[in-house]
């Protein structure tokens, strides 16, 4: 080879070289600068580390500690952070770490892999720890959660002044236990930082039937003369409480006070011809039962005992049906029509009283308390075929047939008295009494009814008596404001 081609061909060779190395320093640079940063896909908990540093992806790691844990107490959203709550990301040796699994990217042989498109830079994912003070979530709950939203369940109450009551409520209170645990759980969560508190749900405890007695005791004082006696019997089938009072001159009498029936003793003679009717009415027997009912006509009550009860001593017959039924200070003791003779005269534990004496009818005679229980006694016969018609009457009266002496109670469409304390829309199945008395003045009035209220069915009845003369708008007055807060008592305001 001659001189001129040697020198050539080292020409190029050192060409070939200087390339060879200019390239290997740009690959050599260029490896080591991507091995400084993270492959796509790598992530540190939820922080995505494509194209960070050890140090960047160290540093990015404060920031969790500015995403808030959304605490959820029932439908309420608390926003709260970690700090707060004592919970700290875990950051020893992650610094570290980082910097060891970028190092291993970056060595050798791995260098010379990346000259041939290979390499072995696989993303990371490194998972986080917290430090949790349990005692710090703690304290935070019993300072800041629990007094803000827990509260007592509240049976429903009248208002300040007495004119309603307002609903009662369920009570709700924070299970700490429970709920440090489910934050701690929670603390390092970054895909769904929503923490749902456990809750512990207290009834709502039953309301004191002793609120509303107050309550009517003030409105009868209020609403009634000197003299004046008004008792009040209510039942509530739901929890079957009951109470019974009476009141004359602002004060409590013993009740169970016999007063006049007058046409409330009607509702045991429709109970008496129902007894004795073998299947449902003929045409000319509803009728009757009708227009004794929602009319009160005496000839069409007397006719039903003559010819469906039985003959001339049929009064006699309905009260011997009461007395199976338990109800002993109430009675009928002679037909309707005028002159009719008296059967008997019936004595009581009401009437033998000799405290109080309202001077009733010795031919018909109750107590607010038994005209209530005898309207129970069909409520109960109609809605659960049991009761005390069910009960003592052997079969004798069905349901069909309570169900049927109800319907004719809700066609009584009097817009006085317990019906004028409802809204009209609700369904009053009752029956009203009053009459003028031998010295042509009206003394007593009744009215027993079935309330079929929105809240919750109940059992009303009203007896007054006046001694000189009983004003029908004054009473209806009292009437209907007894019934009204009756009613707003199974129908509570919301709070």
């Amino acid at each position: 080879m001659s001189t001129k081609n040697r020198i050539g061909f080292l020409a190029i060779s050192l060409s070939l070289f200087f390339f060879a190395f200019v390239l290997f320093f740009i690959g050599r640079s260029s490896f080591y600068a991507q091995c400084a940063s993270f492959p796509a896909g790598s992530l540190l908990g939820p922080i995505d580390l494509t194209g960070k540093t050890a140090d960047q992806a160290a540093d990015a790691l404060s920031s969790l500690n500015e995403i808030p844990l959304d605490l959820v107490y029932q439908d309420q959203h608390i926003q709260v952070l970690p700090t707060e709550l004592g919970i700290q990301i875990a950051q020893d040796g992650i610094r570290e770490s980082l910097h060891q699994q970028l190092t291993s990217y970056c060595g050798t042989d791995q260098l010379f892999s990346s000259f041939f498109s290979r390499t072995n830079n696989h993303p990371v994912k490194l998972e986080l720890s917290c430090n949790i003070s349990e005692d710090q979530i703690r304290t935070y709950l019993e300072n800041e959660i629990s007094p803000r939203y827990d509260h007592a369940a509240m049976p429903k109450l009248p208002d300040p002044g007495a004119s309603f009551f307002v609903a009662g409520s369920d009570g709700q209170k924070l299970d700490l236990d429970a709920a440090v645990a489910a934050i701690s759980t929670s603390a390092c969560n970054f895909e769904n930082r929503t923490v749902t508190l456990p809750v512990e749900i207290d009834p709502e405890p039953p309301a004191n039937i002793e609120n509303l007695e107050i309550i009517l005791k003030h409105i009868i004082d209020q609403n009634q003369d000197s003299g004046q006696v008004t008792e009040i019997y209510l039942i509530d089938p739901q929890t079957e409480s009951t109470f019974d009072i009476a009141r004359i001159n602002n004060a409590d009498i013993a009740p169970e006070i016999a007063f006049t029936a007058a046409s409330t003793i009607k509702v045991p003679v429709m109970i008496s011809s129902f007894r004795r009717m073998e299947g449902e009415p003929n045409a000319v027997t509803r009728r009757q039962l009708e227009m004794m009912i929602t009319e009160s006509k005496n000839d069409q009550t007397d006719w039903l005992m003559q010819n469906i009860v039985g003959g001339d001593r049929a009064p006699e017959i309905v009260t011997g049906d009461l007395e199976e039924l338990g109800l002993t200070n109430t009675f009928l003791a002679g037909y309707f029509y005028f002159g009719a003779p008296l059967l008997n005269l019936v004595k009581t534990d009401a009437n033998s009283r000799t405290d109080i004496n309202l001077k009733p009818d010795i031919y018909n005679q109750t107590t607010a308390k038994e005209m209530a229980q005898l309207m129970n006694g069909i409520y109960r016969c109609d809605k659960f075929n049991d009761g005390i018609l069910i009960d003592r009457f052997n079969g004798e009266v069905s349901q069909d047939e309570c169900a049927f002496m109800l319907n004719l109670l809700r066609n009584n469409h009097l817009p006085y008295l317990i019906s004028a304390g409802v809204p009209e829309e609700v369904p009053v199945a009752h029956k009203h009494g009053w009459i003028e008395e031998a010295d042509g003045l009206l003394h007593t009035m009744s009215n027993v009814a079935v309330v079929n209220s929105p809240n919750g069915d109940y059992i009303l009845s009203i007896f007054t008596y006046h001694p000189t003369n009983l004003i029908f708008e004054k009473g209806n007055v009292l009437f209907s404001r007894i019934s009204d807060m009756v009613y707003k008592y199974f129908n509570p305001v919301s709070p």
